[in-house]
């Protein structure tokens, strides 16, 4: 995999902490990028529900070198596809933004799924408004399989 030099890690989310997510997702429009349905202001028990590791979902923070939380990203089972895996919630700090940090992120999920989960294919729901975060995707593989009004499903296969 390709080294990005941000020096991010992720972290499993356990047990599951959205106050961490509410003060680094504070800005409305970023909140509604990282996902349309959210309530604003961060509706704590809408994030709880979605984020559930009880339905399978694994929820990751992404912390620097110096340990500042900058980002997150989620792994979510997909129903009746058990070779597949669906990206959710990726969030990266707007000063790493359009830096390769986005990148470096989906790479390590796409490595902890591959290991923990045993995937061989990520999805990824993006909206056609979110240029930055889809050309992100198109950089690191992924592939639009789908399309509906705004919303693209994307694929990438997990090697």
């Amino acid at each position: 995999m390709q080294d990005y030099s941000h020096g991010l890690r992720i972290v499993e989310n356990i047990p599951l902490d959205t106050v961490v997510l509410e003060r680094m997702i504070a800005d409305p429009d970023d909140l509604h990028l990282v996902w349309p349905q959210a309530e604003y202001p961060f509706n704590h028990q809408q994030w709880r529900a979605e984020l559930d590791p009880a339905n399978g979902t694994v929820s990751f923070l992404v912390y620097t070198e110096d340990e500042c939380p900058v980002g997150h990203g989620a792994l979510a089972p997909v129903c009746g596809d058990r070779d597949s895996v669906m990206v959710r919630f990726l969030y990266i700090s707007p000063e790493l933004r359009s830096r390769g940090a986005g990148r470096e992120l989906l790479s390590l999920l796409e490595k902890r799924a591959k290991e923990t989960m045993g995937v061989s294919r990520l999805i990824l729901k993006v909206r056609t408004y979110n240029e930055r975060a889809m050309n992100c995707y198109g950089k690191f593989g992924f592939r639009e399989y789908s399309r509906e009004g705004t919303l693209l499903m994307m694929e990438k296969e997990v090697l």
